[in-house]
């Protein structure tokens, strides 16, 4: 039995959603998207509490976090919510898990605040600037069969009508983030906010680069963990990635596609211990 202790943190002004398991040293995790929310990781996660306490937030708009009052949502914002919770929490330097959209915010975070982090664990990752974003979407897009791209743009148009909802849109592209097509079932179908993920995938487009801050990321220890048959795969993550931070580390999980924490989550969490107990 894993204990929780579920709560809303304010955080300037806001409501976020916190769900702290087990006790010991934190790891945070940040969900991906944007606009999902940390059910993701649940329960594939939960036995990392055996050894440390989980701390579980739903970002700004998400899940069961506060809408923000002007929604404006933007990858600045995410970052300075992040170390107000570190603060709220009183984390003093954290360890960090990010996952998809996540892993981007934990590198933003931690060349923005790296005196705040000691390590970083990524999976599903996208890279270091906005190439990576755009590549991920035209690999998407190919891998889809001719009769799912005609369902996918259909769908979309509904959705934008508001005859439809995000989670049909999700219903034609899950079974491409996967090595198998099984392990879509073992995912919780997550709500997601589709003012996030369209705001804040509008910034990344036209914002995210972390290339002029590379450097401060030179001492903090970096672990990616990325699937064989990823949409971006091992080979793709060393050029958009590896290749700007070279002392980071990548780990190819094998016969595992994007949702490694639900397609190989025995793995992960070995690698986690592993990774975050090194001293």
């Amino acid at each position: 039995m894993y204990k929780s202790k579920q709560e809303f943190v304010q955080v300037n002004g806001r409501e976020i959603y916190v769900n702290l398991v087990g006790e010991g040293e934190a790891i945070i995790f940040l969900h991906g998207g944007p606009g999902s929310s940390h059910a993701f990781f649940l329960p594939h996660v939960l036995p990392l509490s055996e050894k440390f306490q989980l701390v579980l937030y739903d970002q700004n708009g998400c899940g069961k976090s506060g809408i923000l009052e002007k929604s404006e949502y933007s990858m600045k914002d995410e970052v300075k919510t992040l170390d107000l919770l570190r603060q709220e929490l009183s984390l003093h330097k954290l360890n960090i898990f990010g996952e998809s959209w996540g892993s981007m915010l934990a590198l933003l975070y931690a060349t923005e605040y790296p005196e705040n982090v000691n390590k970083l664990f990524l999976t599903a990752a996208i890279g270091v600037d906005a190439t990576g974003y755009q590549q991920f979407k035209k690999e998407l897009l190919k891998r889809l069969s001719f009769q799912d791209k005609v369902k996918l743009f259909l769908t979309d148009r509904k959705v934008k009508k508001g005859k439809a909802s995000v989670e049909e849109v999700l219903k034609v592209i899950d079974p491409y983030y996967v090595y198998k097509k099984d392990y879509v079932k073992n995912k919780d179908q997550t709500p997601i906010n589709r003012e996030v993920n369209d705001q804040i995938g509008t910034d990344i487009h036209k914002h995210y680069s972390l290339v002029p801050k590379i450097h401060r990321l030179s001492n903090i220890p970096i672990l990616v963990a990325q699937g064989s048959h990823d949409i971006l795969n091992p080979t793709n993550i060393k050029a958009l990635l590896l290749d700007y931070i070279p002392h980071a580390r990548l780990f190819e999980i094998e016969e595992c596609g994007h949702w490694t924490v639900v397609e190989k989550s025995e793995e992960i969490n070995s690698l986690v211990v592993d990774f975050f107990s090194e001293r």
